[in-house]
């Protein structure tokens, strides 16, 4: 025979393929184990007489066939040799109460919550696998139902209720007085409080009070004999949640503890969704804040183009208030004449690319101004992945068109007073050497006409006139030049490297 076959065997199913990695590895070390992976629910299903697992532990959120689904399968007629297999499933999706009812409706024997503790988990497999007893305690254990204290100065209402309330798989705890009660109600386990209201030590009033001051959470039944009306309602009006009375039935034990656990799941339930609506509203907060305060327009539209968001910002920029715009179609307001490209079109585009970003597109303001923004484009989905809009955030390009219309400006600038400098030093060379040779000849020519004297003393004369105009040029251009040159570079530098 195999001697995997001699092994009890863990099946280990999840989606998540570095999840099943770790498991597979935690429960392999703690060896004798034959350990079976399967991404799906369905691999489950296949696998089933392959290996017929002793334990199966199942993540709840998997595609095609859930772990809850699977465990519903396990436990009907037709898989009848596997009824018995206990499966624990897990979830970091499903962190509350109710996911662990439902895990207990659809017969899971154990509830273990991802990110999981290595310790848990191992202690869990020992468990199924019949390598530990005594975990009835462990609140992950589906079967158990949960901790109850009982507290009355009778032994024999405490061995009573201990038997009726274990054979129904609660945890029991007892306390003969008030003070070993007090003491007893520090245990973080314990949900239900049977409390007398006799108690000789410290009233059963002072204890509820004491419960309703510092564990608000727990659900207290009071123990009372016949004939306290009176007494009934001024401890309702004090905080008890339910009350029996002596000398009581095991079914009335039953039913009230039957209604006490559904009071506590209930309050833990409200204490869970309280945590998650405090939570949605702190981030709903800072999301509105960080959106009605953000320098940048930001803005959302529906499918069809209607305005759904208007931040403070889209209304500074484009001086449409959120009530003149919210609920109209964006293009009629935004877009600028001859703009073809229409919110259909943007919501098209993302399906098709996903988020883009437009470097330069133009929009126009309330006053019919014209001007460039940069504009990025993300989808909006509802929780169940239906496209419901779009989101645009944009920013006022105008400042920097400017800045770059003047860049190109004074770069112009800069290259033609580098110019006239050069052109002074490169003009002024060929107009001495003519102004020296119109007077060489005025000087070694004794004949010459006075048509030609007059007519060297007038190129004298212009040459003159064109260098102190260069000149003049030359002295303008030099702080300029100063201003807008490359620095290490001169522009004849430039010239001659062409």
């Amino acid at each position: 025979m195999d001697n995997k076959e001699q092994l009890p065997t863990i099946l280990v199913v999840n989606d998540d393929s570095n999840l099943l990695k770790l498991m597979v590895a935690q429960i392999s070390s703690l060896g004798g184990i034959h350990v079976v992976q399967a991404s799906n629910g369905e691999e489950v299903i296949r696998l089933l007489d392959e290996h017929n697992p002793t334990a199966i532990f199942c993540d709840i959120n998997m595609p095609r066939l859930n772990g809850f689904q699977l465990c519903q399968i396990l436990k009907t007629p037709e898989f009848s040799q596997f009824n018995q297999v206990p499966i624990v499933l897990t979830s970091a999706t499903y962190q509350d109460v109710v996911a662990e009812q439902v895990a207990r409706d659809v017969g899971a024997y154990a509830y273990l919550q991802q990110p999981h503790e290595e310790t848990d988990l191992l202690r869990l497999v020992r468990h199924t696998i019949g390598w530990e007893k005594n975990l009835d305690d462990d609140p992950s254990i589906l079967a158990y139902c949960g901790t109850v204290a009982v507290i009355d100065d009778d032994p024999d209402i405490l061995t009573f209720l201990s038997e009726i309330l274990a054979t129904d798989s609660w945890r029991v705890l007892t306390a003969s007085s008030g003070k070993k009660g007090m003491r007893l109600l520090q245990d973080d386990r314990v949900q239900i409080i049977f409390l007398d209201y006799q108690i000789p030590d410290i009233s059963g009033r002072d204890i509820l009070a004491h419960i309703r001051r510092k564990y608000s959470d727990r659900v207290v039944i009071m123990m009372m004999e016949h004939g306290s009306e009176e007494i009934v309602v001024d401890l309702i009006r004090a905080g008890a949640d339910d009350y029996v009375r002596k000398p009581f039935e095991a079914s009335d034990v039953r039913d009230a503890c039957r209604r006490a656990h559904g009071k506590f799941s209930f309050l833990r339930i409200h204490a869970q969704f309280q945590e998650k609506i405090d939570r949605l509203k702190e981030i709903g907060t800072y999301l509105d804040h960080l959106i009605a305060h953000s320098e940048e327009s930001i803005f959302s539209c529906d499918v069809i183009g209607r305005v759904r968001v208007w931040n403070r910002a889209a209304e500074r920029i484009y001086g449409y208030s959120a009530a003149e715009i919210q609920g109209k179609i964006v293009d009629e307001y935004l877009d600028p004449p001859g703009q073809t490209r229409k919110a259909t079109d943007v919501v098209n585009i993302l399906q098709e690319r996903g988020a883009f970003t437009d470097k330069e597109i133009w929009r126009r303001r309330k006053d019919g101004m014209v001007f460039p923004v940069t504009a990025t484009y993300s989808l909006i989905t509802n929780p169940h992945g239906s496209l419901i809009g779009f989101s645009v955030i944009e920013h006022d390009m105008t400042a920097a068109k400017r800045l770059e219309e003047e860049l190109i400006k004074s770069e112009r600038l800069s290259a033609i007073t580098q110019l006239a400098v050069t052109t002074n030093d490169q003009v002024n060379t060929p107009l001495g050497v003519i102004l020296g040779y119109a007077q060489f000849l005025q000087r070694k020519i004794d004949a010459l006409a006075v048509e030609d004297i007059h007519a060297l003393q007038t190129i004298e004369k212009q040459v003159l006139k064109i260098k102190d105009i260069m000149n003049q040029l030359k002295r303008l251009s030099e702080p300029m030049v100063k201003e807008y040159s490359i620095e290490g570079v001169e522009m004849l530098d430039l010239i001659h490297s062409k």
